[in-house]
């Protein structure tokens, strides 16, 4: 996070003044693989070896053995719980710059890592590079997200072998139709109190 200056208008005042606004940091990073460039990516300048393994095997540069989804349960007031932490308590540079996005890995109780970038592709980059680098195991987890899920994010989802995820904003039909024939449970429209579960609801429960 940076403070840059601004000239800001009031119209109450009917006035310009001088001010200085908090603002997201980007920046652009090389990946190579063997020496040779294999993309270009704007992002946030954090965690950006996780980024990187992320990256890699979402696009296959890097194998990583899928172990089939186990038969999880994950408690509806707990997810709720832990997206609250996420919104109101861990994703503090967007509360002030509202310019990143934040996720978090879930395993049911506690929260295994939190990341956040300018990028939301990113965030799914990072939680899967944190995941691949520290060797756990993404089957029995969920992924909490302050974002949308599109087609692109649940076919990253279903790369990561992750079978439930919880975004805050509402799902597209494509990342619908993807997620039922995945089997992925998509929870969306996080709210205080209340969600939304849009496909494979038997993995949430009511304890």
């Amino acid at each position: 996070m940076k403070y840059v200056n601004v000239l800001r208008y009031d119209s109450i005042k009917n006035n310009f003044e001088s001010a200085e606004n908090p603002t997201s940091i980007e920046i652009e990073i090389e990946i190579k693989v063997d020496g040779e460039n294999v993309a270009r990516l704007n992002c946030s300048p954090c965690d950006i070896e996780d980024l990187a393994v992320g990256y890699l095997a979402q696009i296959g540069k890097i194998y990583i053995p899928l172990i089939k989804p186990q038969d999880i349960k994950f408690s509806a007031k707990e997810i709720l719980n832990c997206a609250d932490k996420l919104l109101s308590e861990l994703a503090k540079t967007h509360s002030i710059t509202h310019g990143v996005h934040s996720g978090v890995i879930f395993d049911g109780k506690n929260i295994l890592v939190y990341r956040e970038d300018i990028g939301r592709h990113n965030v799914f980059d990072k939680l899967f590079g944190w995941a691949i680098r520290n060797k756990i195991d993404l089957s029995d987890k969920m992924i909490i997200f302050s974002g949308r899920c599109s087609s692109e994010m649940m076919n990253k989802i279903l790369r990561m072998n992750i079978s439930t995820v919880a975004a805050k904003s509402v799902p597209t039909t494509l990342s619908i139709e993807i997620a039922k024939k995945a089997g992925i449970t998509l929870i969306a429209r996080m709210n205080h109190g209340s969600f939304c579960i849009y496909t494979n609801p038997q993995r949430i429960i009511n304890d």
